[in-house]
């Protein structure tokens, strides 16, 4: 899929992982099986369990929270929390459904891979060979077509948009899957197989590719196909509206009447209690997170993946997603993608696949450690339930585990250490329109080197890295590994030339390029907040002339009216658009239920600002020559047209100038 600044991060990137919370480590030394056996069998897992869960809710207020643990086939733990409306009614993790986001995901790789076992589907081919026309994806000045293995791989290329459209309130927004692939159809702004950035779209994209190829729904293949033979009856795509809702719109057939009664509400905590929010419909980009599934149904699933899914799948294919060797990686050492399934490692050293789901409110983690036999999936329904879904996994599988973390020997690195400071802006953004914004907030990190290690400064808090080796790659590239002190995770800093130009995270799907101080939140604060404080300063002298009659020149006239005229309009778009960011930090759901909203109006302001000040610098040339200004107001003038030069290049530059929507 994230205290204003985390809301809002977390509703423009739907994800589960932070960019350096990763949980990458090198291989343990494998216990023999009875010691684990043992060792397990000597642990009372549910009150471990029961204390992390009602520490974590007491924390985080959270309202409820869904648990399923299972081992070589039994169920050891399956578990609700809390409260699942605001009813009051408990979660009953056999009934309750919560939404689980992003782990939608791993239905959708089944069932594409099903069509490749069957030869209908060639990873090797082109995405576009089976696509309907209408949403086929145009070259976008890339000489290389994408594959049907870079939807897996998440390294199609795509920029990520988001705002407006990937969650709405009401189902009557909503739109067919392919509809919306059209409308909200990104631009392509890497080569495709460059890295791994995840992309919501890319996987809706797979989606429509297995509706076009099997013929059917989406939703009814993935029934047919997946859900239904892997005993999976209370996990559905399918949403709650009405039936002549999904007639009229060419939506898919709605929830089961059965199911919708059961689904979990999402919460904030505000005024000191829970308050239920809107349902999140997704069924616009059903494949890539529309699932519901309750705790009882994802303790089933745990265990057809622990078992190799031959419920659905030939051993061959199905062992592709819990391969240690990834379909695709960003850099040596740093997690992969197994055929579309996310790889982990625990601090103790066990080896995970599985994927995260996060939407607004409900934040859920799905894994299996192949070498001890365990499932966990972790589900909460609030909008602080992330930590826990991210620590319970991790927790779980090294208590189980018996394996102390990995003792390491000091690295020193092959840099100097301030070689990798910096400011970093992560790839998973808007290029394209006004979305790029958001980056000012939540995708620019900094990196200090201190006491013989990194500190990265994200959104969420500072995090510690110290070496942990170096990989020539190529005759001028290296990959520089540094290891997270407090979980293990893995990140690699890329060298080109002698320079630090990327670090690629340990989740495997995110990765962030080296910027200038300018080119980050701090140069736009400095250029915005001169070019404020100009505008406001030409406003304010505007009121006292501009029904003056002192002045020498026509032009100069001209240019006393014009420029207060560029001041105002300037303030207004700044107005405008900190009223929109406020909005959206109070409650994130502004960014989908209200875009652009004031950034709309704050964009047309920045252009006609724009507009103004370069007729106020024509002006103003015309008069500089014919008027009798003095020395001091010349100054004033040019810095006042400097400044506001600098905040209209800064504005576009971040797309906040113009119908960038």
């Amino acid at each position: 899929m994230l205290d204003a600044v985390v809301r809002l991060a977390q509703a423009i990137v739907l994800t589960s992982t932070l960019l350096f919370a990763g949980l990458d480590v090198a291989r343990a030394e494998e216990a023999p099986a009875d010691e684990i056996e043992g060792i397990a069998a000597g642990l009372d897992l549910e009150p471990f369990v029961d204390g992390l869960v009602e520490s974590a809710m007491r924390a985080d207020r959270i309202a409820g929270v869904g648990i399923a643990i299972v081992r070589h086939g039994e169920v050891l733990v399956l578990k609700g929390y809390g409260q699942a409306r605001d009813d009051g009614t408990p979660v009953n993790p056999e009934t309750t459904l919560f939404r689980i986001a992003s782990i939608s995901k791993t239905f959708t790789w089944i069932g594409l891979m099903q069509l490749v076992e069957s030869g209908r589907v060639d990873l090797e081919k082109p995405v576009n060979a089976y696509l309907p026309t209408s949403i086929r994806i145009p070259d976008d000045g890339f000489e290389e077509p994408i594959l049907v293995r870079h939807l897996l791989t998440h390294s199609a290329g795509f920029e990520d948009l988001v705002a407006g459209h990937l969650f709405v309130a009401d189902a009557d927004r909503a739109l067919p899957l392919t509809d919306a692939l059209r409308r909200y159809r990104p631009k392509r702004v890497r080569r495709p197989g460059a890295g791994a950035v995840y992309s919501n779209y890319g996987v809706a994209l797979a989606g429509a590719l297995v509706q076009h190829v099997a013929g059917e729904s989406f939703e009814a293949y993935i029934e047919r196909s997946v859900l239904t033979p892997l005993g999976l009856q209370d996990t559905t795509f399918r949403e709650p509206y009405s039936g002549a809702l999904a007639q009229s719109r060419g939506l898919p057939s709605p929830m089961s009447p059965a199911l919708a009664p059961d689904v979990s509400q999402g919460f904030r905590w505000i005024g000191g209690r829970h308050a239920a929010q809107p349902f999140e419909h997704v069924v616009q980009f059903a494949p890539a997170g529309a699932v519901s599934a309750t705790p009882a149904d994802m303790a089933r699933y745990l265990n057809a993946l622990s078992a190799g899914l031959p419920q659905v799948l030939q051993p061959q294919t199905a062992a592709a997603f819990s391969s240690p060797d990834p379909l695709f990686a960003n850099a040596p050492g740093v997690n992969g993608l197994a055929h579309g399934f996310l790889q982990y490692r625990t601090p103790g050293g066990w080896r995970g696949f599985g994927h995260g789901g996060n939407t607004l409110w409900f934040h859920s983690n799905l894994v299996v450690y192949p070498d001890l036999g365990l499932g966990v999936f972790v589900t909460t329904n609030s909008e602080r339930g992330v930590t826990l879904s991210e620590i319970l996994p991790v927790a779980v599988a090294d208590r189980l585990g018996g394996a102390p973390a990995i003792p390491r020997d000091h690295v020193e690195p092959a840099l100097p250490l301030r070689k990798f400071a910096g400011a970093y802006m992560s790839e998973r953004r808007s290029y394209s329109n006004a979305e790029r914004a958001f980056c000012l907030v939540q995708c620019v990190f900094e990196v200090t080197a201190s006491d013989g290690g990194l500190v990265v400064s994200t959104v969420s808090g500072s995090y510690r890295f110290v070496p942990d080796g170096v990989e020539t790659v190529a005759r001028d590239a290296r990959i520089h590994r540094f290891r997270n002190v407090t979980t293990g995770g893995i990140a690699a800093f890329e060298e080109q030339g002698g320079q630090i130009v990327r670090v690629h995270s340990s989740s495997g799907v995110l990765r962030a390029d080296r910027i200038s101080a300018f080119a980050g939140p701090q140069g736009f604060a400095v250029v915005v907040g001169f070019g404020a404080i100009a505008a406001l300063m030409a406003f304010l002298s505007g009121l006292s002339r501009v029904f003056s009659r002192t002045q020498p020149t026509p032009a100069a006239r001209l240019a006393g009216i014009v420029l207060p005229a560029a001041g105002a309009a300037y303030l207004f778009a700044l107005i405008a658009f900190a009223s929109y960011f406020a909005a959206a930090g109070e409650n994130a759901w502004t960014v989908f239920a209200d875009w652009p909203g004031a950034m709309r109006p704050g964009a047309w302001g920045a252009a006609v600002g724009a507009g103004l000040t370069a007729f106020a610098a024509l002006s103003a040339g015309i008069a500089w020559f014919s008027s009798d200004w003095s020395a001091w107001r010349r100054a004033r003038i040019l810095a006042t047209l400097i400044a506001l030069g600098g905040l209209g290049f800064m504005l576009n530059a971040w797309n906040l100038v113009g119908p960038r929507f």
